[in-house]
């Protein structure tokens, strides 16, 4: 699914390069779709609609020119390295000013694709507009078994082993003695135990969003504003939590079916990006057919839709440390999310939280979404850690 890039010094390097037989045949299957019958639907309120997945689909099996998405992909620095026996693969953008290092990680149905419009503004703010905040070096990360990551070939990969893996990654593979965290729904779970297992390491934890699960006690001194929360949360239940439910109970039965059918992969997961992502229902409002198309193509060449859906399976049988959280953190709450965000005292009670803002454009993708209003949080956030501490970075150089 990707070649060496035998020109690079760096050993790691890779293009990212799909097989013509893998486009090709997923090119037939789409255009050889069998549509199942469909009600009245227009709201989607049986799930995806069929008229509008058919357009999509003709779309990515006819108009969609994946060579031209590929050539913007290697516009940035791939590498895969094997940790602890699994090849696990990331970006790492370099910027000419040494500052805080993040380290970017998706959630499901995101990947890798979902942070390469933040990069540049991290990476080169003053040119992007933003001059009065540090600049960074980047580390985008693949889950594994996302993107080009490779699949645990065995039962246990927990979000608490996902973590040893970028921690890994970014103090003996790169060489950061310290850095910083950025991550959302998994990548954000991932990150917590991040902060508990190696907080020597991070400078600080920069988050969106608290999901809860409906196991979570409610605390006998909740304040109002935890209770709304806390029972908005529990609302959610069997209407949109099913999924979640199927992918942490039973993953193999449903990947049968999804990694034969790409339409069907399509389904499972668009039907997110409408609902998660600050849509107002409009799908492509928020998210161009390319960038839906090329998750989706990665996905699906990848054969990622098993192993990433059982990442489900594993976390809720390991749910990892839930001691207090030390390292400082920012939590970026956006309050057009599909999951409710919390009060600050719901995420003070499990954080060290330093900063806390709430935001009322953008959904679940914030990074893909408002890439700015990420990327300036950010700056503030380390920048102010920066401020108070001097640089602690400055030993990394």
């Amino acid at each position: 699914m990707y070649m060496k890039d035998d020109a690079s010094l760096e050993l790691d390097r890779i293009l990212v390069r799909l097989d013509a037989a893998v486009l090709a045949d997923l090119q037939h299957r789409l255009r050889h779709t069998r549509w199942p019958d469909e009600i009245a639907n227009d709201e989607w309120s049986y799930g995806v609609n069929k008229a509008w997945l058919q357009a999509f689909v003709d779309y990515w099996a006819n108009d969609f020119d994946w060579q031209q998405q590929e050539a913007w992909l290697n516009s940035f620095k791939h590498y895969i390295t094997a940790i602890n026996g699994l090849g696990i693969h990331y970006l790492h953008q370099k910027s000419p000013e040494p500052d805080a290092i993040p380290l970017l990680l998706h959630g499901w149905p995101g990947s890798f694709v979902q942070m390469l419009q933040i990069i540049p503004l991290l990476t080169d703010p003053k040119t992007h507009g933003m001059p009065y905040g540090p600049a960074f070096d980047v580390v985008v990360a693949s889950l594994p078994g996302f993107g080009f990551s490779e699949a645990p070939k065995a039962p246990g990969m927990a979000l608490e082993s996902v973590a040893v893996l970028m921690a890994t990654l970014m103090h003996d593979v790169l060489g950061y003695k310290k850095y910083g965290v950025r991550g959302s729904d998994l990548g954000g779970a991932t990150i917590d135990q991040m902060a508990r297992h190696y907080p020597e390491q991070l400078l600080g934890a920069h988050l969106t969003q608290m999901i809860v699960g409906a196991r979570i006690p409610i605390p006998a001194n909740a304040t109002l504003a935890e209770m709304e929360f806390l029972e908005s949360s529990f609302a959610l239940g069997t209407p949109e939590l099913s999924y979640a439910h199927q992918h942490a109970s039973k993953p193999q039965t449903l990947a049968y079916g999804l990694n034969d059918s790409p339409a069907g992969l399509a389904a499972w997961i668009l039907e997110k990006y409408r609902t998660w992502g600050d849509t107002s229902g409009n799908i492509e409002s928020r998210f161009s057919r390319d960038f839906l198309a090329t998750t989706l193509t990665i996905y699906w060449a990848c054969e990622n839709i098993g192993p990433s859906i059982r990442t489900y399976y594993e976390m809720v049988r390991n749910r990892g440390d839930s001691s207090r959280i030390t390292v400082p953190v920012a939590f970026q709450m956006s309050m057009q999310d599909m999951f409710p965000p919390a009060p600050r005292e719901w995420a003070e009670r499990s954080h060290h939280v330093v900063r806390f803002t709430e935001v009322d454009r953008g959904g679940h993708f914030l990074e893909w979404e408002e890439p700015e209003l990420v990327a300036r949080d950010i700056q503030a956030f380390f920048g102010g850690l920066q401020i108070q501490a001097g640089n602690p970075c400055e030993e990394n150089r």
